[in-house]
Formats: C-alpha cells, sequence, structure tokens
C-alpha cells in the first residue's frame, strides 16, 4: 500500500496518483503542473478537449481556478458530496483543465481519504476516472495498477455512490451527467 506521504510526493513531483472516491476510483495530478495534466491525459488516452474535474475539501480550494465567492451559497446546496458544478473559471486557468468548456468542473468532497490527500497538498486535485478512454472505469487498485504500472495507488474504499458525479452548470442549472 502506498502511503499518504508517498502521494503528497508523487503530485508535487508531477507524477499520477489513483485513489478511490465517492463512486469510482480516480486518476489525479496537481492542477498547477500542465506537464502532470499532459501526462495524465497521454495515460487515459482523452482528448484534451474535454476538460478535467478538480475536487477539493474546502471552497477556498478553488478559490485560484474559478469564481466562487459569486456563486457560494448555490454551489454549497449540493456541496460536499458526489456534485460537480461548473463554475467560470478565472482568466489563467490550464488549457488542459477546462478544455473546450467556458466554465470549469469543480466538486467538493465529503470522502475521507480524499479529503486527507486535498487537505495535505494543501489544495485540490484533478479528478478523472481510472480507465482508459472509452473503457469502463477501473474497480480496484489491483486493476488500476495492471492499466496503469507506474502509478501511485492509495488504497482505501468508495464511498458509497454507485455512479459518477452529477454535473451540473451553476448559472442554467442544466444537469450535463
Amino acid at each position: 500500500m502506498t502511503s499518504l506521504d508517498s502521494i503528497l510526493e508523487c503530485l508535487k513531483s508531477g507524477e499520477t496518483i489513483a485513489y478511490p472516491t465517492e463512486g469510482v476510483w480516480g486518476l489525479g495530478c496537481d492542477p498547477t503542473n500542465n506537464e502532470a495534466i499532459k501526462e495524465l491525459l497521454e495515460l487515459k488516452g482523452r482528448s484534451k478537449d474535454k476538460g478535467l474535474i478538480l475536487i477539493g475539501s474546502k471552497i477556498e480550494h478553488f478559490i485560484d481556478f474559478a469564481h466562487v465567492e459569486e456563486y457560494k451559497n448555490k454551489l454549497m446546496t449540493k456541496w460536499p458530496g458526489p456534485h460537480t458544478w461548473l463554475v467560470p473559471p478565472k482568466k489563467d486557468i490550464s488549457e488542459y483543465i477546462i478544455g473546450n468548456h467556458d466554465k470549469v468542473a469543480l466538486r467538493l468532497t465529503d470522502h475521507a481519504l480524499v479529503c486527507s490527500i486535498c487537505n495535505s497538498f494543501g489544495g485540490p486535485i484533478v479528478s478523472t476516472s481510472a480507465n482508459k478512454e472509452g473503457l469502463p472505469t477501473l474497480e480496484n487498485s489491483k486493476e488500476i495498477l495492471a492499466n496503469f504500472p507506474h502509478v501511485k495507488c492509495l488504497e482505501g474504499s468508495l464511498g458509497g455512490q454507485d455512479k459518477p458525479s452529477t454535473i451540473q452548470d451553476v448559472i442554467t442549472d442544466l444537469i450535463i451527467r
């Protein structure tokens, strides 16, 4: 089992990590490191046009990435938990996070293990399902390591959800997923 300290070292070194979330296993990296994000996209075979979710444990984790202050009351109606909001981004956000979209995807989690990662890291991390693009999400650390042998995996349990998070636009209320 990889320790939390090892996971934090990987994040700081620009490496991809794997971890359980509310409903599926996730792959993540440092959202301020474009090289790390590009490597994660390459591992998954995912287009940079799709964008990525940022997951954090405190609303303050998102202040450098999106206009969360303006929408805080609405965001908190579904947070914390398995709900991803699409929020207008700050202008200097990475194109690898936002993709071809005009908003950034944010999720404030209450999953204890992910909270530990984010709190120790001091901010959000990228969160995308642990799978190759177009294939089913991998269901445990053994499958993840078989498919992504260089990824450090933090053992733990999923949060009891049976699907990925809902994605909703904070301005239009449109449910995307």
